[in-house]
């Protein structure tokens, strides 16, 4: 299969679904990874994304070329979506969750929405920010979530924040794998929504 994973900045794919992403490349899928923008800051944060796609083995890594904060609902972030699907044809998409206190989310997951009208799997996934989220889809990655880690501590300069849950980024996802996984009734999981999730036997 191909796989299209979308993030609004670097970071929130690794964090939403990196375990899944790592089971398929171990699989022998092909997945593609779309960053709509470079993050805020003074680091370099596109060689920290650059650092986990390798770590990761995706096919590629494609910049949507948006300043963080700003990225837009429009027509321009959906014709660049629409363009990356035409280039991988994917067989699944996962972006973050419309549902979310961060504006750039928001804007990521609308327009997906919208550019993947005819694809027939495509998954929400839990970013930090995201509000009221209710999955129904999980992914065991007991055996991803060390290395789930590995791909999220390339991206060093937000991993070094203070936030206000007072647990670090690396620590939040272990307890977000720890909660899903009771969800699903396994250790740990990541934990997805369908917008849409075509079935065949």
């Amino acid at each position: 299969m191909k796989i299209l994973a979308l993030g609004a900045h670097p970071d929130d794919i690794e964090y939403g679904c990196g375990g899944a992403l790592l089971q398929a490349v171990g699989k022998g899928h092909a997945v593609y990874l779309q960053v709509m923008t470079d993050g805020l800051g003074t680091v370099d944060r596109r060689s920290e994304q650059e650092a986990s796609a390798r770590m990761l083995g995706a096919a590629d890594l494609i910049w949507g070329g948006f300043k963080d904060t700003e990225l837009p609902t429009s027509r321009e972030v959906i014709t660049s979506i629409e363009s990356t699907l035409r280039r991988v044809e994917p067989d699944i998409v996962f972006v973050n969750y419309f549902q979310d206190a961060h504006q750039d989310h928001k804007a990521l997951a609308s327009c997906t929405i919208t550019a993947c009208r005819y694809v027939k799997r495509v998954f929400f996934y839990h970013d930090y920010t995201s509000l009221n989220f209710m999955p129904d889809t999980f992914v065991e990655i007991g055996d991803e979530l060390e290395q789930k880690s590995r791909l999220l501590a390339c991206h060093a300069s937000q991993v070094g924040k203070d936030y206000p849950t007072g647990l670090d980024l690396l620590e939040s996802v272990h307890a977000l794998a720890a909660f899903y996984g009771f969800m699903a009734k396994v250790k740990y999981a990541e934990a997805f929504l369908p917008l849409r999730n075509l079935v065949s036997f």
